[in-house]
């Protein structure tokens, strides 16, 4: 029997674009960031007035066509089509409806998206590509909830150091600097405050804002909204790199599925999703050099090397903090020169110049620039006054880390004097504890925000225990799967444990040289979400099989899956209490 065309393509249409977002899943994301920052610039309040319309049409036509695809495979009859294609018009025409009238269009916008992703994976041939559909359902739903987050957090809502477009100082007066003046700060950047980073970020940003406002007639606060397209992709690249890190490891199933839902949904991605400064830029070359550097060890190979250097290199442009990655990725290279020394080590040597070459004027060319005309140290950071009132120098940085007191954890939200209906009386010190309910809640977010809402409240603190729990069976986990032997190789073990310990490293040393809450951040060790997670998952995969193996891999999975969507919920209410 032969195929019509029709049939051929109906058939296929799912298969090829799961081979498309697989072959270029940062292009994918990029080109969906876009055609959302047309819909809405950043902002709920800025949905165009046609966007009603465009997308009923686009959540119809992806229904219709599925239902189509369906009838021509010999799924549906004829007349089942039609009548399912006749409730989706139904139901999407009432949605649209509801959607009109609702106060909280943006939650009609999430689900709408969310609905999407879902109808894709019910219609979509999963024979062949079971595994890929099942992480794009839930990296496709994570999106979603970032993209809420975005829909609802402005430009100055829980930000770091952003300031204000019209300022001169910190990280917005640092996009209009260069945006207004066509260079780079020409004066001791110690003298303003945020200046002192590398301009990569904040180029990018003038840039949009520059083709948005000149191009495409965007007007000027729109524009300066639509920055959270930029950190939104930014966010998506961090998730999917991740997860192409856990494939990298061969993990499938629940072994795959279980830390990918930590990593999709967690809320310090949610987070970042949303914020303006320079930190989820960096973050993302910092994992997208971990995953090069996996790559070129497999494959040592000048364009593998390359790849390693230029994310390195650009993502110390971005922050000089990117630099952690630089360690790890050394002792690859010092492994593998001193294992392939007789055979190929003049190969190697030739190839460590040229990542040299690339990597370290695009790391430090601006260090350097100000160190040779303002003498700024490379390494300088601006400190704060110790008049603030978040500043806990009063206490010994030992009794700081060894204090576990029970009144630390009366509150799962972040600590502040300064914060807070009433203020709160202690500044968080503790750094791991301060890490981990800031990774959770951000510094902003706390009983407060949510009113009288009671249950709310209750919901944080069942999700800070549960993430207390996961990050403790991670860290178990891990520990464990360093010293037996699973899918990871010795190389690889010291290569993860070398990365994670790096970074934890830098954030107490940190804590100590600069005793202020802000310091014990959780976004300056975010990549340790993934590492954590990876380990999780490489011992769910090396005791699959065994008698305890299943049910304890279900356990997991469904802590796992608790997680996310206990994150989905705190997130979307902030995004309606709080905005």
């Amino acid at each position: 029997m032969k195929l019509r065309t029709s049939d051929l393509s109906c058939g296929s249409s799912a298969d090829g674009l799961i081979r498309l977002a697989g072959s270029h899943p940062y292009l994918c994301t990029l080109a969906v960031c876009l055609l959302l920052n047309a819909f809405s610039f950043g902002a709920i309040w800025n949905v165009t007035s046609n966007g009603l319309f465009a997308g009923f049409c686009a959540v119809y036509a992806a229904a219709a066509y599925g239902v189509y695809c369906k009838y021509k495979s010999g799924v549906y009859r004829k007349k089942q089509a039609e009548l399912l294609a006749a409730i989706y018009l139904a139901l999407d025409l009432a949605a649209a409806a509801l959607y009109s009238r609702s106060e909280n269009k943006g939650l009609w916008l999430i689900a709408g998206g969310c609905a999407a992703v879902m109808l894709f994976y019910s219609f979509a041939k999963t024979d062949r590509f079971r595994m890929q559909l099942d992480s794009l359902l839930i990296m496709g739903t994570g999106f979603f909830i970032k993209y809420g987050y975005v829909l609802y957090t402005s430009i100055y809502s829980r930000q770091h150091d952003v300031g204000y477009f019209g300022g001169e100082d910190s990280h917005a007066g640092y996009i209009d600097y260069l945006l207004n003046n066509h260079r780079l700060p020409d004066f001791d950047v110690r003298e303003v405050w945020q200046f002192c980073h590398p301009p990569l970020h904040h180029g990018i940003c003038a840039l949009w804002i520059y083709i948005s406002e000149n191009i495409f007639g965007v007007d000027y606060d729109r524009a300066r909204e639509s920055l959270q397209t930029l950190t939104l992709f930014y966010s998506m690249c961090i998730i999917i790199t991740s997860y192409k890190i856990l494939r990298h490891f061969g993990l499938s199933g629940k072994a795959l599925y279980a830390p990918l839902l930590i990593i999709a949904f967690h809320p310090a991605f949610i987070m970042f999703s949303g914020s303006i400064n320079n930190d989820v830029l960096a973050a993302a070359f910092t994992m997208g050099a971990i995953y090069c550097a996996l790559k070129w060890y497999d494959s040592p190979t000048v364009k593998n090397i390359l790849k390693i250097a230029l994310c390195i290199g650009l993502g110390m442009m971005t922050k000089l903090s990117a630099a952690v990655a630089a360690i790890p990725v050394a002792l690859i290279f010092l492994i593998v020169f001193i294992r392939e020394f007789r055979r190929s080590g003049g190969k190697l040597l030739g190839q460590f110049c040229i990542f040299g070459a690339v990597c370290v004027p695009l790391a430090l060319w601006f260090e350097i620039k100000n160190y040779i005309l303002y003498r700024v140290p490379v390494t300088y950071v601006q400190e704060m006054d110790k008049s603030e009132l978040q500043y806990i120098g009063d206490q010994s940085f030992l009794s700081r880390i060894t204090d576990f007191s029970p009144k630390q954890f009366k509150s799962v939200f972040e600590q502040w004097i300064w914060n807070g209906d009433p203020p709160q009386s202690y500044n968080e010190y503790n750094p791991i504890i301060a890490a981990m309910k800031n990774s959770l809640f951000g510094e902003y977010i706390n009983e407060s925000s949510f009113g009288q809402d009671k249950i709310t409240v209750f919901i944080c603190t069942v999700f800070f225990w549960l993430s207390v729990l996961l990050a403790a069976l991670c860290l178990i986990l891990g520990v464990m799967s360093l010293f037996r032997r699973c899918r990871m190789s010795g190389i690889h073990k010291l290569f993860f444990a070398s990365f994670y310990i790096t970074m934890m490293i830098n954030f107490y040393k940190m804590s100590a040289d600069y005793p202020f809450t802000c310091t014990m951040n959780f976004r300056y060790i975010t990549p340790t979400v993934t590492v954590s997670a990876l380990f999780m998952g490489i011992f769910m995969q090396s005791f699959e099989k065994s008698k305890g193996g299943v049910t304890a891999n279900k356990a997991i999975t469904a802590l796992s899956l608790a997680f996310a969507v206990l994150s989905s919920y705190i997130f979307m209410t902030v995004c309606i209490c709080v905005q």
